[in-house]
Formats: structure tokens, C-alpha cells, sequence
């Protein structure tokens, strides 16, 4: 059932049983909060999703069965938006899967099914992560090459190396050592071309019903 309330003088729709079977979508959208999400509880309870691409945000409610707006960052310099949506029952839920607030140096990897590993790991990538290529001069062949890497950041080395193993368990992919910017305060899980395009392939499999 999708539960009908009040905020504001104005309705909203939220389906408040999201969260509470395992599916794709379900996946993907727990997995973009843990990575560019935050929880808020003062007067009411707060679930803040967070993007620069509108289109991803507007998925994101789709599947949270919502109508809330979105609003846009009171920085001038910060083009994001946020999709707000209210609810107690998912904020609890949130709180069963580890979330917490201000998690980003503290989030542990959830429990999620094998099955769905692939959607919610997606969805921490589409929030937190990054896929560039980089030219740089072989010393060898005194040539210059281009290579394909890809990247997952995060203020907790703990989340980061708990999906490091996830993704060599399943994938076979290196393990290295995980690094750090932001004067150590944010670290980074990466990985070159090889181990780059495995992974594409498992987020992005063929038909996934929500992503970048």
C-alpha cells in the first residue's frame, strides 16, 4: 500500500514498503543513498538524495512511488539537487540496513543478497564513483597510451574494502592498496582497464531498469 500525507499544506505520495522487499530497483536506489545520500531526523524524518543529474533523480522517485520536489542547493557554485521524501518507516528501514547520519566516514557494505549485488553496487557507483580515461607516456615504449580506469570513493575505508572483496570474490578483481585526497579525510578504490571492464559489465548488465 502506498501510504497518502501531509507536509506542508500539500499532498504527497510515497510508497513506504520500498524498502522492504529486495528487488533491482530497490537495490540500485539503497545503493545510491549510501553513497550520495543522508538521513535527517529534527521535526520529521528526512531521506535526502543528492545528484547533479536530474534525470537519475527523477528515476529515484519513480520507484519510491513519490511526487515530492526537488531543491536545488543554496550555493550558487553547487548545481546538484536534492529529492527529499519524509517518512518514519523508511528512515527506520534505512537504520536496519546501517545507514546513520553523518555515515560518510562510518558506513559499513549492507547485507545484500548475491542476487542483487550488481544493482546496488550500480548504485553506489552512479552516486560515488567514476569511469575516465587516462593518457599518460610509457616509459618502455616511449610512446603515449590511453587507458580506461574507473574509480569508487568514500569516507570510510572500511565500506571501500569490504566491497573490494565483494568485487574479488565475485569478479576475480585485483586487490590493491586503497588510496586518499582530500588531505586523507576521503579514500579511493581503483581500477585499470581489465578490471574496469569486468566490472561494467556486472553493473551494467544487459536491460538493468535503473542507472546512468
Amino acid at each position: 500500500a502506498r501510504a497518502l500525507f501531509m507536509y506542508h499544506s500539500r499532498k504527497y505520495k510515497l510508497n513506504e514498503e520500498f524498502f522492504d522487499r529486495w528487488s533491482s530497483e530497490m537495490a540500485y536506489v539503497l545503493g545510491f543513498w549510501f553513497a550520495d545520500g543522508y538521513m535527517r531526523h529534527e521535526k520529521s524524518y528526512r531521506i535526502v538524495f543528492t545528484s547533479n543529474d536530474s534525470d537519475i533523480l527523477i528515476s529515484i522517485r519513480e520507484c519510491l512511488g513519490s511526487n515530492h520536489n526537488f531543491r536545488n542547493k543554496k550555493q550558487a557554485r553547487d548545481k546538484s539537487k536534492d529529492l527529499i521524501v519524509f517518512s518514519k518507516k523508511l528512515y527506520e528501514k534505512l537504520l536496519e540496513f546501517g545507514g546513520k547520519r553523518r555515515k560518510s566516514r562510518t558506513i559499513v557494505f549492507p547485507k545484500v543478497p548475491g542476487k542483487y549485488l550488481s544493482d546496488f553496487i550500480r548504485g553506489y557507483f552512479d552516486g560515488d564513483g567514476s569511469v575516465f580515461y587516462v593518457t599518460y607516456m610509457h616509459t618502455k615504449i616511449k610512446r603515449f597510451r590511453t587507458e580506461l580506469r574507473s574509480n569508487f570513493t568514500s569516507g570510510s575505508i572500511e565500506f571501500l574494502e569490504q566491497l573490494q572483496s565483494i568485487l574479488n570474490d565475485k569478479l576475480g578483481l585485483v586487490k590493491k592498496k586503497i588510496g586518499s585526497f582530500n588531505n586523507g579525510s576521503s579514500r579511493k578504490l581503483g581500477y585499470g582497464t581489465y578490471d574496469t571492464v569486468k566490472l561494467l559489465r556486472f553493473m551494467y548488465y544487459p536491460k538493468y531498469p535503473i542507472g546512468l
